[in-house]
């Protein structure tokens, strides 16, 4: 069996501010990788929430084009229970986040409307809606297509 030398007490006096500075080198070391951790986790969650955002906005798009149909045909049926199936559907719409963006009598937004023509009415006001947008979330997913007006429209 070996005999280890026990250091004396001056030996671990004079060792201290080494395993001090070893103890605080390894703490900081730590402490950054817990950081550099978290922000992984962050990310991560981040780029998950990213993905189901884009699966959710593809389907959602499909489901609107869908609703744009039904309410397409019940203009020319109005038939009853069309108008249920169509209140059904939006509720389920409205219940994942998907809202209708107002554009009627609205100071034109190129930011969640698309202009497809100029007509008279109110100077740069929302005279009719041609398709409505919606945001999904508060996110543009669709933005409405409307007609804005002019006073004059030929002359300017």
């Amino acid at each position: 069996m070996v005999k280890t030398k026990k250091p004396t007490s001056n030996q671990s006096a004079k060792n201290l501010p080494d395993l001090q500075l070893q103890i605080d080198t390894l703490t900081d070391r730590l402490n950054r990788s817990l950081a550099d951790y978290s922000n992984l986790e962050k990310r991560i969650e981040s780029q998950r929430q990213f993905f189901v955002t884009l699966a959710t906005t593809s389907i959602i798009t499909k489901m609107i084009e869908v609703l744009d149909d039904l309410q397409l045909t019940y203009q020319h049926l109005s038939d009853p229970g069309l108008k249920i199936a169509i209140d059904k559907f939006v509720s389920i719409l409205k219940s994942e986040g998907v809202e209708e963006i107002v554009a009627t009598d609205k100071e034109f937004d190129p930011s969640i409307m698309d202009c497809l023509q100029i007509d008279k009415g109110k100077d740069n006001h929302v005279v009719c809606v041609k398709k409505p947008g919606y945001k999904l979330n508060g996110h543009v997913i669709r933005p409405s297509q409307v007609v804005v007006g002019k006073s004059d429209p030929i002359t300017n």
